[in-house]
């Protein structure tokens, strides 16, 4: 009887202590929940601060973001531009030629330049001694199938030497019907037209025929601005290179001017977009 008892007690403090154990199990794991719960509720999400710029922006209309947007990225452009030519050297040490595409240059022998002297691909200058604006209509089928974004018409010696057109006046009424064509068949290509480059004052002594130069580039002008073509002054750039830039016949350039002339072109282009903004 005895030993029974033993054995019964023995049974019953086994269990005791399994149950102890597994009471102090179960507090453990709540306390440990109870404890990663808390940790987690005081964890503060990480704040990243945005550039005062971009918070600013936040704030305002959808609309002026997008055009300060606009401007910060022309003014890059605009900055590269600046840079990418040498005054000094120009030429094949410029990086304004990469600036350019999906342009196509039109014009007569000094408008040649720019494919001659390897600056642009030759398939992209429609140019030739001789060419006057009669020559653009001429082309028109190659344009039309490029369909370029720009086109620069670097035209104007031949028109004024050749004496197709009278005075200022009948050249401005041909180039306003020219200028229509081209909207019509290219109406998404931005057309920029280049001030007609003077002659130096030997070569007008030489052939007075230049002296309609001034004229017939007022009437391009004119022309321009009632056609909403882009006209771009290069009286300036005249200025500060023609006595080291202009050939010896005074009407025609060195390679060292046509990356100072694209900077021009490609300046006016892009500052008419800001303003269209």
């Amino acid at each position: 009887m005895f030993e029974r008892l033993k054995t019964f007690l023995s049974g019953m403090n086994r269990l005791r202590l399994y149950s102890m154990v597994m009471s102090i199990a179960v507090c453990g794991v709540v306390l440990i929940s109870v404890m990663i719960s808390e940790a987690v509720q005081n964890i503060k999400p990480k704040q990243i601060q945005a550039p005062e710029q971009l918070v600013k922006m936040e704030k305002q209309d959808p609309k002026t973001v997008e055009k300060k947007i606009k401007t910060m990225r022309v003014e890059a452009l605009l900055k590269k531009a600046e840079q990418a030519v040498d005054s000094e050297t120009g030429g094949e040490d410029s990086n304004i030629w990469a600036l350019f595409d999906n342009y196509v240059f039109m014009g007569d022998s000094r408008c040649v330049g720019f494919s001659y002297y390897n600056f642009l691909r030759d398939d992209r200058v429609f140019a030739a001694g001789g060419n006057t604006i009669r020559d653009i209509l001429t082309d028109l089928d190659k344009l039309k199938q490029i369909n370029p974004a720009t086109i620069y018409l670097c035209y104007g010696l031949n028109d004024t030497g050749i004496g197709e057109w009278a005075n200022g006046e009948e050249y401005g009424a041909e180039l306003a019907e020219i200028f229509d064509k081209l909207k019509k068949e290219l109406p998404d290509t931005t057309i920029v037209a280049s001030s007609i480059l003077p002659a130096t004052p030997a070569a007008l002594e030489n052939n007075p025929v230049w002296g309609k130069i001034p004229e017939f580039d007022k009437a391009l002008q004119k022309v321009c601005k009632e056609k909403g073509v882009l006209y771009v002054d290069n009286s300036d750039l005249v200025k500060q290179n023609m006595d080291t830039l202009y050939d010896d016949d005074g009407v025609h350039l060195r390679p060292a001017f046509y990356p100072l002339w694209a900077k021009n072109l490609y300046m006016a282009t892009i500052l008419a977009e800001v303003s269209k903004q």
